[in-house]
């Protein structure tokens, strides 16, 4: 049996190394901490990782994202039917929509309509994070007036400091955990338990679009406090929308960690307000 030269041998394993050695390395694809945030998963009215739907408010749509499945959410909605949605859904459907008419008459006007996704926690060492989403509306935005991603961050209340605050308790997923806000009914405003969680953090994805019926993505970068009274522990991602009445669809929410130099740069491409203003 004839053996090969020790040169070739070397020369061989040499350009393997070389070889292995050129392959870019793959950067790993960013998590997106919003559960479905593309809306395409889940069954009945309700996507899969969200607060319940009402199905009029907020619609789970089947064909009209972008693309796919997305969230819409109707403020055409009268307030009076609003109530009855909220009070007994099953007398609602039976009765259908009020005759009434009138564009102050809408939830529009008034509360708005929205959906949560399911909670975020935060890690102690996070910083940095860019919150992005596709929007399509069939109103013009202004420059006070447009479709929003809202950032809620609450802090947990412990047996400590349970008491200590009396404000509106929302329960949005049904489990008994309540999340403060500076709105509510009166059967929401109560005095804080422990495993509640209270509001200490806002942050805003503003997504104004001129144009109408088109699809739009936005996004935003920012870094969370410091401080710890003002540090969140859990998020909420809250898409938004009130005035003009009309119907407003959001698809594709991405709620991710980042670097400062990734946050500043998402920053430099926000839609000028100059937009709306012509």
């Amino acid at each position: 049996m004839r053996h090969r030269p020790l040169f070739l041998i070397i020369l061989f394993c040499l350009a393997a190394t070389l070889s292995a050695q050129k392959q870019p390395e793959k950067k790993a694809k960013p998590q997106n901490l919003v559960k479905n945030g593309a809306f395409e998963n889940g069954e009945g009215k309700t996507p899969k990782h969200w607060s319940p739907f009402d199905g009029f408010t907020a619609r789970w749509e089947k064909d009209s994202g972008n693309p796919g499945r997305c969230l819409l959410l109707d403020t055409t909605v009268l307030t009076i039917d609003k109530k009855l949605i909220d009070a007994d859904i099953e007398a609602f459907e039976k009765r259908g929509r009020s005759n009434a008419s009138g564009q102050y008459d809408t939830v529009g006007a008034h509360q708005g309509a929205w959906a949560y996704a399911a909670p975020i926690d935060i890690k102690p060492d996070d910083s940095w994070f860019i919150l992005s989403a596709d929007v399509w509306a069939d109103q013009p935005s202004t420059e006070l007036f447009a479709p929003l991603v809202l950032i809620r961050g609450f802090r947990k209340i412990t047996a400590e400091t349970a008491g200590e605050d009396t404000t509106w308790f929302h329960e949005h997923y049904k489990d008994g955990i309540g999340y403060s806000d500076v709105f509510g009914s009166k059967d929401l405003q109560r005095a804080s338990r422990e495993g509640d969680y209270l509001q200490v953090y806002r942050k805003t994805l503003f997504c104004r679009n001129p144009r109408i019926k088109q699809w739009r993505h936005f996004e935003v970068g920012f870094k969370l406090p410091s401080i710890k009274k003002f540090r969140p522990e859990r998020i909420l991602i809250k898409p938004y929308a009130f005035w003009p009445s009309g119907h407003y669809r959001f698809d594709n929410i991405v709620f991710r960690r980042a670097t400062k130099e990734e946050a500043e740069a998402a920053n430099k491409n926000l839609p000028s307000i100059k937009e709306v203003l012509q």
